[in-house]
């Protein structure tokens, strides 16, 4: 089937779904939001630095919900995704599809159904990815079994793989001067672990026990084409002697070898203080900790302040809200694909201020960058600073500039409606 006719075929779907809630009565509405950001540079050459829009439109029919998502950047339109999510007692169902629109292509679509009988959730996923200039088309799917027992104090896992698995998968394009969130989408089924047919490739059980509140055990066997490959049986114990201080112990048995490793570590947070450290040693001896950030966070009356500091920047970076706004090594950073401020940016400190009334007024923030490179007072590299109005929880818009050591470099202006 080309595109155009599963194009069609969608909206002959869609059609009759309407047409069956309409016919049923009430239940049924259309929800949405549209995002769009400019960004402009006014030192470079072209001027109009930055350009990304989302339209999220969603149609909701009793126990069903579709939607279309689509992104638009500078170079035109960069994704189009349409989502299904059903859920009628006990069984649920969730999918993707994904298109390239630019050339008309088929990327990805994936399923997801459930079955929800207490105390056991079985699961099937299932994915497709088109064919590519050089890579054939590729399917797979996933059974997993779930459940727990005793409120919670054990649970198991059970996930069998078909040409298929969990990992995760990502489609990346290029664009230029766009955010590089913008360009990418993740998913969770990966149908390209094995080529087709989709033949059983592995099958990985969990069991995890929760004992006295501070020790907790957790078994993972997995199993591949041939047989057994490995046991991890790992043992961990919480706030031992009564202060912030863990103990891991990872034991794996494999065919061949046996190894086991020696995990200790310090809990981080502290209520509105975060203390990032690493305890050093070897062969089971602690001779030392490394403390390599601070965050800190605390609310005054209608204002938020936030301090993090990267204590080692050949090491470690601060990753961007979106991934949390921390500090984590560098290895992990790219190997999770966590984007991440320029790695010679030490402290990072953000006051938002929210002027009544909540949801109607308006808010001001501002992000101050300091780094270990530009020599001036404090340090300091850059600061941006924004509003934020708001009419009500539909409309709001944005508008924040940016200075740095060349001075005024950036202006974004952005509009978020939902209905």
């Amino acid at each position: 089937m080309n595109i155009r006719g599963l194009l069609i075929a969608i909206g002959l779907v869609l059609g009759a779904f309407i047409v069956a809630a309409g016919s049923n009565g009430g239940g049924e509405y259309i929800t949405g939001s549209w995002f769009a950001e400019i960004g402009i540079s006014p030192q470079q050459t072209r001027p109009f630095d930055s350009f990304q829009s989302t339209l999220d439109v969603g149609l909701h029919l009793d126990f069903l919900e579709i939607s279309s998502i689509s992104d638009f950047i500078f170079d035109g339109w960069l994704w189009q995704e349409f989502d299904l999510d059903a859920a009628l007692g006990p069984v649920s169902f969730s999918g993707q599809l994904l298109f390239e629109p630019q050339s008309g292509a088929f990327l990805y679509a994936q399923g997801k159904a459930a079955l929800f009988i207490p105390p056991l959730t079985v699961s099937l996923y299932g994915a497709f990815v088109g064919a590519t200039q050089t890579e054939p088309v590729n399917y797979g799917y996933v059974v997993d079994l779930s459940g727990e027992i005793i409120g919670g104090l054990f649970t198991f896992e059970s996930t069998t793989y078909f040409g298929a698995d969990l990992s995760g998968i990502t489609f990346t394009a290029t664009g230029a001067y766009t955010d590089p969130a913008v360009l990418s989408k993740t998913y969770k089924t990966d149908p390209t672990i094995e080529p087709i047919p989709a033949y059983f490739c592995g099958e990985e059980m969990t069991f995890t026990a929760n004992a006295f509140g501070c020790v907790e055990l957790t078994s993972t066997t997995t199993f591949g084409k041939t047989g057994f490959e490995s046991e991890e049986i790992e043992l961990s114990f919480l706030h031992l002697f009564g202060i912030p201080f863990n103990l891991v112990l990872d034991f794996t048995y494999t065919l061949q070898t046996k190894s086991y490793t020696f995990s200790p570590s310090l809990e981080t947070d502290y209520g509105c203080l975060s203390v990032y450290t690493n305890l050093l040693g070897s062969g089971g001896t602690i001779t030392g900790i490394e403390i390599y950030g601070i965050k800190f966070s605390a609310n005054i009356g209608g204002a938020s302040l936030t301090s993090i500091s990267n204590l080692n920047t050949s090491d470690y970076v601060i990753t961007i809200p979106a991934f949390g706004l921390v500090v984590e090594p560098l290895s992990d950073a790219i190997s999770e694909g966590h984007i991440y401020y320029p790695q010679d940016y030490w402290e990072i400190v953000s006051l938002t201020v929210d002027v009544p009334p909540l949801g109607s007024g308006f808010s001001f923030s501002v992000d101050t960058f300091f780094s270990t490179s530009t020599g001036l007072l404090f340090d300091w590299g850059q600061s941006t600073m924004g509003v934020t109005l708001a009419f009500g929880s539909s409309i709001r818009m944005s508008s924040s500039i940016t200075v740095d050591t060349t001075g005024f470099t950036a202006w974004k202006l952005s509009i978020r409606l939902n209905w």
